[in-house]
């Protein structure tokens, strides 16, 4: 079984931002379709669990940043499943340059969730034959509760349409990135970079549902902010993040 899975991506013009640094939610999207090649490899991917009424959704995710490839670069995705956490399949990502240094690590926890009942599934029950790599980390951490914000302030709303929404139906991780940035302005980004990103998704949004995104007032260390989403129709968390710039 081939435990490590290796890609490469020449990044196009749509993956960058006004500042020809690769978007933050392009790094998602890279490492959201490495990882699914990889257990399409392993005959755990969306055609396998399909018939068994099972689906993977991103519950938490860390992502550190050291560096951001521009238009035209070429960089190469190493990922590989690396353990079994209580509920949670662990799964970890290094990024490469074009000089093969490592210029993001990430590490990321999913959920295997019944598409009927979204009850989770606990995946080495589900498939046997499964191997983790727990000798190889990328980043060691793993999930964990939130700091509590007291006071925080709206930044927006914004409603979910129709491009919001992907196969599974409802908000994909990558366009949840896109909206917690969206919470600065572009000379915010000009001047600085994500040097780290935490994030906890803890239920869905819908087409046609309504978040709201606020910013926690203080800091929770120099340049660490928090940002949380909530679905004004439900009225629940959707999403909690903390973002450390440089």
């Amino acid at each position: 079984m081939e435990r490590l899975w290796e890609t490469t991506f020449k990044v196009k013009a749509f993956d960058v931002d006004s500042n020809n640094r690769l978007k933050i939610s392009t790094f998602f999207n890279y490492f959201q379709e490495a990882a699914s090649d990889h257990a399409e490899h392993l005959k755990f991917g969306y055609e396998d669990l399909l018939p068994k009424e099972l689906f993977w959704v991103l519950s938490w995710a860390k992502f550190q940043f050291g560096g951001f490839p521009k238009f035209m670069d070429e960089v190469k995705v190493q990922t590989w499943g690396k353990m079994q956490h209580k509920l949670h399949s662990m799964r970890d990502f290094l990024l490469f340059n074009e000089q093969n240094d490592i210029i993001c690590k990430a590490t990321t926890a999913w959920l295997l969730l019944n598409l009927k009942s979204l009850r989770p599934k606990i995946l080495p029950q589900v498939f046997p034959d499964v191997e983790f790599w727990n000798e190889k980390s990328a980043l060691n951490d793993l999930p964990e509760k939130f700091p509590t914000i007291a006071e925080k302030n709206k930044v927006y709303t914004q409603r979910i349409n129709y491009s919001d929404i992907d196969l599974n139906q409802h908000v994909n991780n990558a366009k949840y990135v896109e909206l917690l940035l969206d919470c600065y302005d572009s000379d915010f980004h000009k001047n600085h970079y994500i040097k780290s990103l935490t994030v906890s998704f803890t239920s869905e949004t819908k087409y046609g549902e309504n978040i709201e995104l606020s910013k926690g007032v203080e800091y929770i260390k120099e340049d660490i902010h928090y940002i949380e989403a909530i679905n004004l129709d439900t009225q629940k968390v959707v999403l909690k993040s903390l973002i450390d710039w440089d």
